[in-house]
């Protein structure tokens, strides 16, 4: 089996730890690892061989960040810029043989390793190896309206559902019917490339023809602009899953988290007996509910609660948590105020 690793992005939900040159996968949020070295080594001994799809730009952060650990058999795809997720599976495919088993794993995500995580691949492989698409849910623990769900009935997907509003991801964890979608999967080479083909036909064309003209050197493709460009942009939840009648699930048990915001990240983390998370170097006084995020500067909170506190060298966000606006949308008067400030990245 072979781990194909997504490593894109511009991590801008979580600026300013995150930066467009140093997106959230290379970032260290949970301890030891960045979450990127975290799914290099949960899935080193799952798997035969590794294909890193990335930006050309993050290559040389990649490199290195592997070097910090004891893994082999690695290969790269490097992307002049993104075209989504469905066309990087394609591209990563289209360099293997059709009876391959790929296993498709975001580099940012959180996952408990336990055996509970390598059971489901297990179980998965004996579903890919019998001509299926396996996606993989996760029993959602609260109502979650950020991510997107999979209505299932033991290993038959029913049907994908976008990312629901609060009551409706209410009524979908009620039900127990629904799963969160992990944007993880499962296939053979050649079950994804038909499936591919035919319910996306635009992108397995300008796909192949991109594989075909990469650039190749040792273990690294290296995809031209040019070619790039004529990829239609599309996840492979719109481009494939939603429309294949090859699809299973299989349910992954254990601890897991997309980390999309700093209130993930609060929500998995260990809290003081008033629900702060914070730095040794904090000072809370009736203060509850707070997520700090800062690494040389005390901070002292007195009588504030629910907040978000990010100190950086360069910057310092203060937002109210669960709050439902994305620093997305503030990306363009950022750089106006401080041109590189969403790009460059600066320690904590």
């Amino acid at each position: 089996m072979i781990n194909v690793v997504l490593c894109g992005g511009s991590g801008y939900r979580l600026w300013p730890v995150s930066r467009e040159f140093y997106p959230k996968q290379f970032c260290n949020l949970l301890g030891e690892y960045s979450l990127f070295q975290a799914t290099l080594t949960r899935n080193n001994n799952l798997f035969d061989r590794t294909i890193i799809v990335t930006n050309e730009n993050h290559y040389s952060l990649a490199k290195q960040q592997i070097n910090e650990l004891n893994i082999k058999n690695i290969e790269f795809v490097l992307e002049p810029f993104g075209r989504n997720t469905a066309p990087a599976i394609a591209i990563a495919c289209l360099t293997l043989d059709g009876d391959n088993i790929v296993f498709v794993s975001p580099s940012d995500h959180f996952i408990k390793d336990d055996g509970k995580y390598s059971d489901s691949i297990k179980q998965a492989k004996i579903l890919a190896e019998a001509g299926w698409l396996v996606t993989f849910g996760i029993k959602p623990s609260y109502p979650e309206k950020g991510y997107g769900y999979i209505e299932a009935k033991d290993d038959n997907v029913i049907s994908f559902k976008e990312k629901p509003n609060k009551k409706t991801a209410q009524k979908y964890v009620e039900s127990k019917k629904y799963y969160w979608n992990s944007g993880m999967f499962m296939f053979k080479v050649k079950t994804y490339l038909e499936e591919i083909e035919s319910h996306a036909r635009e992108i397995f064309i300008a796909s192949r023809e991109a594989v075909k003209n990469a650039e190749c050197d040792s273990n690294v493709k290296k995809i031209i602009k040019s070619y790039m460009e004529k990829i239609p942009a599309d996840s492979i939840d719109y481009a494939v899953m939603e429309k294949s009648k090859k699809i299973k699930m299989v349910a992954l048990n254990s601890d897991w988290s997309d980390l999309g915001n700093f209130e993930a990240i609060y929500k998995i983390s260990d809290s003081d007996p008033n629900g702060n998370v914070s730095p040794s170097k904090s000072i809370l006084v009736d203060s509850k509910n707070n997520f700090i995020i800062s690494k040389n500067k005390p901070v002292v909170l007195i009588d504030v609660n629910d907040l978000i506190i990010v100190d950086t060298d360069d910057a310092i966000l203060i937002r109210k948590n669960s709050s439902s606006y994305e620093i997305k949308g503030l990306i363009a008067e950022l750089e106006k105020v401080s041109p590189g400030i969403t790009k460059k990245h600066m320690d904590l």
